[in-house]
């Protein structure tokens, strides 16, 4: 009987030692990590989600996986739609998380994801960074990302249609250049080209993500753009 007993103490001690992470560590990273993860992006809307299957993983700053989605999330000015993100045996600093609530993320053996951006966000950045008078918006589809309006030049008012696009700079960042042009049918005269291109011209740095990313790709779809990228 006592032999017995003795099983039973065993077995509840080692349910112990398994379940405490699981039940009370790994639900208090996870909320440290929104809680971080969500200054980071500036969102409201973070869902982070762990696999750990033994829990004490996260003692020694170590994530067999990772798993973010976020919402209405800000980056370099610019508003994303949707960020998800995925990471495999993801390395960060344990004490600063728990201590400070500061996230310092130091590796991963994978990290990919898809950011979205709205039409409609691409314009507010376009009219804070280079358009404040908002004489022109973009406009995005699976073709290519327009530039119309009307622009007010030598005293003459030009209706523009201009064809751009998104181009992968330094690796970690979006820059939109100007393409094709046309202007009610007319050549448009080279000087106002000039002036366009200096000035309607933008970049948008993903440097600032949280974690070191590098873009792989971006496709337009119906007014929406979608950038893959992947761990540095």
């Amino acid at each position: 009987m006592k032999r017995y007993q003795l099983l039973i103490a065993v077995i509840v001690i080692l349910l112990i030692i398994v379940g405490i992470p699981r039940l009370f560590l790994i639900p208090q990273l996870v909320r440290a990590l929104e809680s971080e993860l969500g200054k980071s992006l500036n969102s409201n809307d973070v869902v982070v989600q762990v696999e750990a299957p033994w829990g004490w993983e996260v003692l020694f700053g170590r994530l067999p996986r990772l798993e973010l989605v976020a919402h209405n999330a800000v980056i370099d000015g610019l508003r994303l739609a949707r960020v998800e993100l995925s990471g495999q045996q993801v390395r960060f600093d344990f004490a600063s998380l728990w201590q400070d609530q500061e996230l310092i993320y130091t590796q991963a053996a994978k990290v990919q994801g898809e950011i979205v951006v709205a039409e409609e966000a691409l314009n507010e950045l376009l009219w804070k960074e280079v358009d404040p008078d908002r004489l022109l918006q973009l406009q995005v589809s699976p073709q290519s990302i327009d530039l119309g309006g009307t622009i007010s030049f030598w005293n003459m008012d030009w209706t523009l249609k201009v064809q751009g696009d998104l181009e992968v700079h330094h690796g970690t960042a979006l820059r939109y250049v100007l393409k094709n042009f046309a202007v009610q049918e007319t050549r448009i005269p080279p000087i106002l080209l000039e002036v366009l291109s200096e000035n309607y011209e933008f970049v948008i740095d993903l440097g600032a993500f949280p974690y070191p990313v590098e873009i792989k790709g971006v496709a337009l779809a119906d007014r929406q753009i979608l950038v893959r990228f992947g761990g540095l």
